[in-house]
C-alpha cells in the first residue's frame, strides 16, 4: 500500500471524483457471518447507489463460539476480546477478497472498505464514571475488528468505528442506517417502514415524501436473538436458527409468556432508543426458556412463542410510536428474519390489514445485504466529509461525520 498518501489527500481526491466503488462489511448481532457488498456510487445528476455484488461468508462453529464468549459477562476476558478483535479482521479480509474474485474487480479499483465491525457490547444508558473533575455519566459501544489488519490484508483503506462519533455528541450510536434507507427505499407515493430483523430488530420510518427531517428510527427489541439461542441450545449448536421458521410453524404460541415479557420497561420507553445482546442475550433467553417451562411448553412451542414475542414487540412499537403519527402502506423486512416466513406471517397478523408486509428483496436488495450496503453509503458520506447520523434518530445534539479512516 502507498503509505505516503495522507488522509486529507484521500478526502480531496475522493470528493473530486464523480464515480466511486465502496465495499460495505457487516456482521450483525445474530453472530452468523459476514456480509460484504460492492456498491457503485455516481454523483452526476444526484447520487445514485447501485449494488454490484453481494457475498456472504458464514462463521464456523468455532468462530461463532469465540464471539459469543466475548459477548458474555463476566465470562469474557481481555485476552479473548483481543483475539477476536484481531482474528475477525482475517474473516473480513477473506470476505472482501472473495467478493473481488467473484465480481471481477481489482483491489486497486476500490476506494475504501466501510467496516461496521462486530458489536459485542452496546451501552447507550449512562453509568457513573470517575472523571478528572468529578463523577460523570459515560456511555459507549464496542465493535471488534481491527481496521489496520484489514487494510494491510486487502491493500485498501478502511473506514471503521462509525458509532462512536454520534455517542460523543450525546447520541445513542444507533440506529445509523436510516439515511441509507431513505436513499434506497424512500417514496413520494407512500409511507414505509424498513424493519431490520437481525439479532436485534430496528425500524426506520420513511414517511411519504422526500424530507429527511421527518425520518426517525429506533430498536424495536429482540429480533432473531432469542429464537436462535433456543434452537442452538436445544440442538447443542448443531442447528443455529429456525430455518424458514419451520420449527415455529409446528409449535403452539403461549400468549401468557408473551404478556409476561411485554412488561419489560423498554417497550414503554419512547424513541430514540436502542438495545442489544447485553440485554436480550443468553441470560434473557434462559429466563424465557424457564418461563416456557412453567407452561409445560415443548421445544417447538417455545420457539413458536419466541417468534411470536418478536412479532409482538415489532407490532407494539408500530402501534405505540409510528401509526398514530404516520400513514404507513408497506413494511419492508430485511436481515435474517426476512427468511423466516412464520415470523413474517405473525407480524402481518398483528398489524392492520391495510399494511402489507414484504421484504426488501422485492426491491432488488438482498434480504441480508441491506446493512452492509447502508454502511457502504455511510462510508461514502464520511469520505465526502458529510454527516452520516440523523439527530432525530439517535438523539445526538448535532449531525457529525462518522468513522475513522485507516490507511
Amino acid at each position: 500500500m502507498n503509505e505516503k498518501k495522507a488522509t486529507p489527500h484521500i478526502l480531496h481526491s475522493y470528493a473530486a471524483k464523480k464515480e466511486h466503488l465502496i465495499i460495505g462489511l457487516m456482521s450483525g448481532t445474530s453472530l452468523d457471518g459476514v456480509d460484504a457488498v460492492l456498491v457503485h456510487i455516481t454523483q452526476s445528476g444526484g447520487e445514485q447507489f447501485t449494488l454490484k455484488h453481494h457475498y456472504y461468508l458464514p462463521y464456523s462453529k468455532g468462530m461463532r463460539e469465540k464471539i459469543s464468549r466475548v459477548c458474555r459477562v463476566p465470562s469474557s476476558h481481555v485476552n479473548e476480546i483481543l483475539d477476536v478483535h484481531f482474528g475477525l479482521s482475517h474473516w473480513y479480509a477473506k470476505a472482501v477478497n472473495n467478493l473481488l474474485i467473484e465480481s471481477g474487480y481489482k483491489a486497486t479499483s476500490i476506494d475504501a472498505i466501510s467496516m461496521h465491525g462486530q458489536t459485542v457490547w452496546h451501552s447507550p444508558v449512562a453509568t457513573p464514571f470517575p472523571g478528572p473533575d468529578g463523577e460523570f455519566g459515560v456511555t459507549g459501544t464496542l465493535q471488534l475488528g481491527n481496521a489496520s489488519v484489514l487494510a494491510k490484508l486487502t491493500d485498501i483503506p478502511v473506514i471503521s468505528d462509525f458509532r462512536s462519533a454520534d455517542m460523543a455528541v450525546g447520541g445513542e450510536g444507533a440506529p445509523l442506517a436510516p439515511y441509507s434507507d431513505f436513499m434506497m427505499f424512500g417514496s413520494t407515493q407512500e409511507g414505509r417502514i424498513i424493519q431490520n430483523i437481525g439479532g436485534i430488530g430496528n425500524a426506520t420510518v420513511l414517511p411519504k415524501g422526500d424530507q429527511q427531517s421527518s425520518i426517525f428510527a429506533f430498536d424495536t427489541g429482540p429480533g432473531n436473538m432469542i429464537i436462535d439461542e433456543i434452537v442452538s441450545l436445544h440442538t447443542n449448536m448443531e442447528q443455529l436458527y429456525d430455518d424458514e421458521g419451520k420449527i415455529g410453524k409446528s409449535g403452539k404460541v403461549e400468549e401468557g409468556v408473551i404478556e409476561h415479557f411485554m412488561k419489560d420497561p423498554y417497550y414503554k420507553k419512547s424513541p430514540p432508543k436502542s438495545t442489544g445482546r447485553e440485554v436480550y442475550g443468553k441470560d434473557f433467553t434462559q429466563t424465557f426458556i424457564e418461563k416456557c417451562g412453567e407452561y409445560n411448553l415443548s421445544f417447538s412451542d417455545c420457539v413458536a412463542t419466541a417468534t411470536a414475542f418478536t412479532a409482538q414487540t415489532i407490532a407494539h412499537s408500530y402501534k405505540e410510536y409510528i401509526l398514530p403519527r404516520y400513514s404507513i402502506s408497506k413494511v419492508l423486512v430485511c436481515g435474517g428474519g426476512a427468511l423466516n416466513s412464520t415470523l413474517l406471517e405473525m407480524i402481518q397478523q398483528r398489524l392492520p390489514k391495510e399494511i402489507e408486509v414484504t421484504t426488501i428483496s422485492a426491491y432488488g436488495i438482498p434480504d441480508q445485504g441491506r446493512e452492509a450496503m447502508a454502511f457502504a453509503i455511510m462510508g461514502h458520506r464520511s469520505l465526502l466529509g458529510e454527516p452520516g447520523n440523523l439527530v432525530l434518530v439517535t438523539g445526538a445534539r448535532v449531525p457529525v461525520v462518522l468513522g475513522t479512516i485507516t490507511l
